[in-house]
């Protein structure tokens, strides 16, 4: 996978995260945003400070960046060469394999689904791994994939080749289908009244949003934009519109830092704009990604030139600039609002800042600038360019031990802790590590 922080200079990218992340409704997922690395630091300095490895299995690195990892009840389910495992993570036992199995889509109580490499989808057991039942849900290949989310007591399938249908999560039988609801680069947001709400790719550019009668999948309407999701609050999808000017003007042109919009899901009719700090020029501005916080709204802005990341408080409904607060100063973001706060990193210095009180936790760490961070719970975990990953109590900053995940580049997916435990995701494996007492 290729440097996301090189990535994001699109605003395709940007489109897709917002897709990829709409799970993560009231603050930013973790990990990100990228910071330029620097000398990588060597083993011997963490020799002493190691937390032990319990154990790690190969994975196919599907659902790397799962807002929502596969586990239930102390179980993690992956899949590596096309076969779907349940693993116990307390002691790493396999207790069951699926052959031809694929990483889950959907995880309950009693079962798991998933969609195989023979565009089916297959429901089998969640505690024996048997299969329960299986439906062809595409007539052709997926270059891409499926995607399914289980919504109201119905399983909602997209295809990235084309089209959307709903099936019964009892029996598999298809509830309706839909073929015309082009679904390249695609997100399912959820149903809102009896309206299933779904969006796509136009041109790399744009997104257009479907509305289809959530009984019988016939379409109601379609709205075009530059919008990325953001939440859904009072009855309206909260929208975050990218101005046109942005998308790639080489000349000055005004516009606000942040606008956003409401999107009434029975009509798809856009409403309500505010407008937040208005400037001379946004042709080099990047609007990453925003998250509403009680009262305010937090914007996460990238500076084109720089590439870096800078993290912004607005007042909601006050639209004047002096109800603004920049976080400039504190130096590059990295990561939230996570419970409450949000990193930085100056020079090789990372500081969690209370954004309630300003109080400011510094972070005892290597020297050496990080490439990403996660917050899960009290544990901060800092991830170094050469694999190494530096663990941290929020509350204190204090450094309570390194990880070596032998992997040598710093792309990981969101970090899970079940039961004392933290599980990491690569593009090629799992590991799970003991966490230290301070965060048991």
């Amino acid at each position: 996978m290729p440097p996301i922080r090189h990535i994001l200079t699109s605003l395709l990218t940007l489109s897709l995260l917002s897709s990829i992340t709409a799970a993560s409704l009231q603050g930013f997922t973790p990990g990100t945003a990228y910071a330029a690395s620097v000398n990588g630091t060597g083993d011997a300095a963490f020799a002493n400070q190691l937390l032990p490895l319990k154990w790690q299995v190969a994975t196919d690195g599907s659902g790397m960046y799962d807002s929502k990892p596969p586990i239930l009840n102390g179980i993690l389910y992956f899949s590596d060469s096309n076969t779907l495992y349940a693993k116990k993570i307390a002691t790493g036992k396999t207790q069951w394999s699926y052959k031809q199995g694929a990483h889950p889509q959907i995880v309950t109580n009693n079962s798991i689904f998933f969609i195989d490499n023979h565009e089916q989808l297959v429901k089998i057991s969640a505690s024996t791994g048997k299969l329960i039942w299986k439906v062809k849900v595409s007539a052709r290949a997926m270059e891409v994939g499926g995607q399914a989310r289980l919504i109201n007591g119905k399983v909602y399938f997209a295809n990235e080749s084309g089209g959307v249908a709903a099936y019964n999560p009892v029996t598999g039988k298809k509830i309706w289908e839909n073929k015309n609801i082009p679904m390249y680069a695609g997100s399912i947001y959820g149903e809102y009244s009896g309206v299933f709400v779904v969006s796509s790719t136009v041109d790399n550019i744009r997104t257009q949003f479907y509305g289809l009668d959530a009984a019988t999948g016939k379409r109601l309407w379609r709205t075009e934009g530059l919008y990325s999701y953001v939440t859904y609050q009072n009855g309206r999808l909260l929208l975050r519109e990218q101005a046109i000017a942005a998308a790639g003007t080489t000349t000055a042109a005004p516009g606000y830092q942040l606008t956003l919009v409401q999107m009434n899901p029975a009509t798809g009719k856009i409403s309500n704009p505010e407008n937040y700090n208005p400037l001379d020029d946004i042709s080099r501005l990047g609007g990453f990604a925003a998250s509403i916080q009680n009262s305010y709204i937090y914007s996460v802005d990238n500076n084109r030139d720089t590439d870096e990341y800078i993290l912004t408080r607005f007042t909601r409904g006050s639209e004047t600039s002096s109800d603004l607060k920049s976080y400039e100063s504190f130096g590059k973001w990295l990561a939230g609002p996570a419970d409450g706060m949000a990193f930085f990193q100056q020079g090789t210095q990372i500081s969690g800042i209370n954004l309630a009180t300003d109080s400011i936790v510094t972070f005892d760490n290597p020297a050496d600038q990080i490439e990403q961070l996660q917050r899960v719970g009290k544990a901060v975990f800092a991830i170094y360019k050469n694999g190494y990953i530096s663990v941290h109590h929020s509350d204190t900053g204090a450094l309570l031990g390194m990880i070596k995940t032998g992997v040598t580049y710093a792309y990981f997916g969101n970090i899970t802790i079940d039961q004392g435990t933290a599980l990491i995701p690569s593009e090629h494996n799992t590991l799970a590590v003991v966490l230290p007492k301070e965060l048991q």
